[in-house]
């Protein structure tokens, strides 16, 4: 709501007005006094007015609240509708999840996943911007990226099964951050394979290779 402008006898008074024009405590007006007329001689005889600006005070949100707005937001401007839920941040992987329930899911996620890594890029750079942190975060569409995780554990498991075969390095295709980490993670104690990204950029390929124990693979 826009600064409303009412006048009292005193201050308290004029802020009473405000408070009942507005519907709210005084703790949740923003007050700036404009104006303060008295009249008589010298000030000392005379009626005294009181004029001042009051405005409903912006509720500090959370870089939480902020984001699932944000998304919501950009939903409707792309003429889609759907939920999104936001988990607190988590200390054990340091990340604020946003999990988005929508019809056209695939419209937001793309092809592997292109449009759903640019959104959030989009929302950790806006949080950053207003909150003056660097937030980490992560967008989950219908699931999306549980299947992601179970598809790319099977394939790693698979290239790995060859490494060790073969005795030989063997790449992935171009993964994002998120993905890559889901990947060394997996093969993080196998001491049969070491994994390495390689690349320049955002997205880069994992090098699967086996140890000198499995050098010569399995027959």
């Amino acid at each position: 709501m826009d600064a409303i402008e009412v006048e009292g006898k005193t201050y308290e008074e004029a802020v009473r007005k405000a408070s009942l024009e507005l519907n709210a405590e005084e703790k949740d007006l923003d007050i700036e006094v404009k104006e303060v007329d008295t009249k008589g001689i010298l000030g000392l005889l005379g009626s005294k007015k009181v004029r001042i600006t009051a405005r409903m005070r912006e509720k500090e949100t959370t870089p939480e609240d902020y984001g699932k707005q944000l998304l919501q937001d950009l939903g409707r401007f792309a003429g889609l509708t759907f939920n999104v839920k936001t988990t607190e941040l988590n200390e054990k992987t340091g990340r604020v999840l946003f999990l988005i329930q929508c019809d056209d899911g695939d419209v937001l996620i793309g092809k592997d996943g292109e449009t759903l890594e640019s959104l959030q890029h989009i929302l950790r750079l806006a949080i950053a911007k207003r909150y003056k942190e660097n937030l980490k975060i992560l967008i989950d569409i219908n699931g999306y990226r549980e299947k992601r995780r179970n598809a790319l554990t099977v394939m790693a498991k698979r290239l790995a099964d060859k490494a060790k075969r073969t005795g030989r390095q063997i790449k992935t295709d171009p993964l994002n951050p998120y993905e890559r980490r889901i990947i060394h993670t997996l093969f993080k104690h196998n001491k049969n394979v070491t994994t390495k990204s390689e690349g320049e950029g955002h997205t880069k390929k994992v090098v699967i290779s086996p140890t000198g124990h499995a050098r010569h693979g399995r027959r």
